[in-house]
């Protein structure tokens, strides 16, 4: 009892002086600042910075970065241009021989069923739609295999093939169907409704811009392209318009009234500059834009 009464109170226990012992009795450190993280551990909240770009990413950046490099591949791949301005002059080139030809329009019932029209270039009237037609069969056909080797040439320096294989074989078949169905006609008769009834088509001898036309709604399909899709139909529209309309007849309205010897002749003009005047248009501007756009990748 003696012991116990000779003791005092309880002493408080002595703060610990920070360091004696390598360890501070404040609160623990927070996780991600300073001592006490292992170094192994993810931060808590944290990314872990061990882990792939990828994988911190997220899928949704994966996503647009791949949207983003199919874009440029396709814009890559873009190179429409060469075709539209190839057969924008082709038709150019044919003007003046729809002037030679001066062949106005005639009627079916006049012509033996023998003399087989050449559908490139209408009715039999004149030795001057003779040429008009060979001249297409040739323009076509040697167009179609130039703008193929375009492509082969751009596939090489870009590193993008485009499938153009299927728009030459549609512009050389039509082509090919337009100078072999007429002459057949004459061994199967029935073949004759393949052409006869559309005779407001091709008896101008605008056919040959229908098939020009059917070949670049093949190619927008194969570039994928929206802009070469809008072209083609605008160009089918001018197309169908040469080939069932006289366009002179909108100039004359306007006041063109050519005069002189050969002003029965510049009449056919309007019909064939028409789709070319689109054509090189198109391609001008569409080279313009495809030039831009590769500066600016």
């Amino acid at each position: 009892m003696a012991d116990a009464d000779q003791q005092g109170p309880p002493e408080s226990p002595r703060p610990r002086p920070a360091g004696a012992d390598g360890q501070d009795d404040g609160p623990p450190a927070a996780i991600g600042q300073g001592g006490g993280q292992d170094d192994g551990a993810p931060a808590r909240g944290g990314r872990d910075r061990s882990a792939p770009a990828g994988a911190q990413a997220g899928p949704g950046l994966l996503l647009a970065d791949l949207t983003q490099m199919r874009r440029r591949a396709r814009a890559a791949r873009h190179a429409y241009w060469f075709p539209l301005v190839l057969f924008g002059l082709l038709t150019c080139g044919a003007a003046p021989l729809y002037v030679a030809a001066d062949a106005p329009p005639g009627d079916l019932s006049t012509h033996a069923l023998g003399s087989w029209p050449i559908l490139l270039s209408g009715l039999p009237i004149g030795a001057g739609t003779f040429y008009i037609g060979w001249y297409w069969a040739v323009a076509l056909v040697g167009g179609y295999l130039l703008t193929l080797l375009w492509y082969r040439r751009h596939a090489g320096r870009a590193g993008v093939w485009t499938p153009a294989r299927g728009y030459l074989i549609t512009g050389v078949a039509l082509t090919v169907l337009a100078l072999a169905i007429p002459p057949l006609t004459l061994w199967l008769h029935r073949l004759s409704w393949v052409w006869l009834p559309f005779a407001d088509v091709w008896m101008r001898g605008k056919l040959a811009f229908l098939i020009i036309a059917t070949g670049l709604w093949v190619l927008a399909r194969a570039e994928r392209s929206r802009a070469l899709a809008v072209i083609a139909l605008i160009y089918t529209g001018a197309a169908l318009l040469s080939s069932l309309y006289n366009v002179e007849n909108i100039l004359f309205r306007l006041g063109w009234n050519p005069r002189g010897a050969f002003a029965w002749q510049l009449t056919a003009l309007p019909n064939v500059l028409l789709p070319a005047v689109i054509l090189l248009v198109a391609g001008c501007t569409a080279f313009l834009v495809q030039r831009t756009r590769k500066a600016a990748a």
